[in-house]
């Protein structure tokens, strides 16, 4: 195989996600102000299972699965607001809601959605000499990339 070059980038510069929470937000809203390493983080999809047997022969089955998924934005993202109402929704009903997610990316041409439930997140920014950033983390249900 020739070397070359890949005709697509792998930028997260030009991607776009969109949140919805049902309730809280109806309608679509543009995240913004991502942390300057993380903007979001997929952890890993247990898809399926396997056994051996006694006798040698592995088994496989297709389980259903949740995904792991994080937030990040930074201490000053105008969008972590839009996260503490959704929190302040919660305490206020002692309720929960599913959360959704749109992220596109147009460098790879993939558009990933997911549902699921926020499961915790930091109380607050960290006061050190910069202030931290907050992560969000969720448990999504998702059923991979469309192509866009």
């Amino acid at each position: 195989m020739p070397m070359g070059h890949n005709e697509k980038t792998i930028t997260s510069a030009n991607s776009v996600m969109m949140l919805r929470c049902e309730g809280v937000y109806d309608n679509w809203v543009r995240i913004l102000g991502f942390q300057a390493d993380n903007a979001w983080e997929f952890g890993d999809a247990n898809i399926g299972e396997t056994r051996m047997g006694v006798d040698g022969r592995q088994s496989i089955g297709y389980i259903p699965h949740e995904t792991p998924w994080t937030l990040y934005l930074e201490a000053n993202s105008p969008s972590t607001q839009i996260m503490e109402n959704i929190r302040k929704d919660f305490n206020a009903n002692m309720e929960t809601r599913f959360i959704e997610v749109i992220i596109e990316m147009p460098s790879i041409g993939k558009r990933y959605t997911g549902k699921g439930g926020m499961t915790s997140m930091k109380g607050g920014p960290s006061g050190k000499k910069m202030l931290d950033g907050t992560a969000y983390n969720f448990n999504m249900v998702t059923n991979g990339a469309d192509e866009i």
